[in-house]
């Protein structure tokens, strides 16, 4: 490595560690990472949080790379590969789908991320990853590809091709723009396609740890146990874009401002909570009742031979928290359940969530 590089790879090491947020212990991994997420309609619209860290503490392996899953034994590796991805979300920015391939190219270790936060959509679409990263490495890797060391508002910034356009080569063909912007510390990579989206999440004023709705979805979802997995969406939006195109009987479901779903899992047992934000316990109470017989009986559009949630256990509570109504409807997945709600969410197969 020449001195010129070695003393700018350096700088850059010291400016991350400027940059790095002080750790937030108080509340669970969601709430933190809300903190460091822009309060926008396009951040509202759909939040994904994905815990591959707490999945690997639930099922107590060691999965450090790819090398060290294909060495888990055969039980340990089925079910990590049967959660992540389908009950367990991870993101395109993470790369943990070609892991290889993404550390070799962006130096980012995929499987070193411990939980990650995507909110919005794309363009406008912001990753945060946290675990433990070789800064340096990663600063060095990117270099390599092309990126230019850029400052963002006095943070120093990764910058290759235009905003929102993939750059050309194995970058492009790897993360199309995802990762056009990076800024890069020892514990936080911080990814999104444009300056401007890069720049909400590096001072985010007001975050959505400070939307009253989005801080309840967050806290009521952690209450419930050790979350691996959440979504959180704007009411509005997954209506028009969620719950796909026909109803799930039976009707009566009252609309709601924003809802949620989280998984948890300990040891072999496994379970979800949906979460829907309503103006008052009355209303919220009524709802429980509904989108519980609509569960019970929820017929997929992928799957519209069987009842989705069929032997599933299911009970709702209310709770105020902060001031704003949570209905939570809790329930208990069969040990032999295959469903997997993340891609439900994804092929935006939720008709039970469908207000009537």
């Amino acid at each position: 490595m020449s001195k010129k590089r070695g003393l700018l790879l350096a700088l850059i090491g010291i400016l991350c560690a400027l940059w790095a947020l002080p750790a937030q212990a108080q509340n669970g991994a969601l709430s933190n990472l809300l903190r460091q997420a822009p309060d926008s309609a396009a951040a509202r619209s759909i939040v994904w949080f994905g815990a591959p860290g707490a999945l690997k503490r639930a099922l107590n392996i060691q999965v450090s790379s790819r090398e060290a899953l294909d060495r888990l034994p055969l039980t340990q590796r089925a079910t990590y590969l049967s959660e992540i991805g389908r009950l367990v979300y991870f993101s395109e920015q993470s790369g943990l789908a070609r892991a290889p391939e993404w550390l070799a190219t962006f130096g980012i270790d995929s499987f070193a991320v411990e939980q990650e936060l995507t909110v919005g959509q794309p363009p406008q679409q912001i990753a945060i990853l946290e675990g433990n990263f070789d800064a340096a490495a990663i600063g060095a890797a990117l270099q390599n590809v092309g990126y230019q060391v850029q400052s963002l508002n006095g943070v120093p910034i990764f910058a290759l091709g235009e905003d929102n356009s993939p750059p050309v080569g194995m970058v492009g063909a790897l993360a199309a723009d995802k990762l056009n912007r990076l800024a890069v510390a020892p514990d936080r990579i911080v990814a999104a396609a444009s300056t401007s989206a890069l720049a909400s999440a590096l001072a985010p004023a007001p975050s959505l740890a400070e939307n009253p709705i989005y801080a309840a979805l967050a806290a009521g979802l952690e209450a419930r146990g050790d979350l691996i997995c959440a979504v959180l969406f704007d009411g509005g939006f997954a209506a028009r874009e969620l719950v796909g195109a026909a109803p799930s009987g039976p009707s009566g479901l009252p609309a709601y401002q924003a809802g949620g779903i989280g998984y948890y899992r300990s040891g072999n047992a496994r379970s979800l909570t949906f979460a829907l934000v309503y103006a008052d316990p009355n209303t919220a109470a009524g709802a429980g009742g509904v989108l519980i017989e609509r569960l019970a009986t929820y017929l997929s559009a992928e799957q519209p031979e069987r009842p989705l949630f069929e032997g599933w256990q299911f009970f709702s509570e209310v709770e105020q928290i902060g001031g704003v109504t949570l209905l939570k409807v809790s329930a208990t997945m069969p040990e032999a359940s295959d469903v997997a709600w993340v891609w439900l969410v994804q092929e935006r197969d939720l008709g039970f969530l469908r207000p009537q």
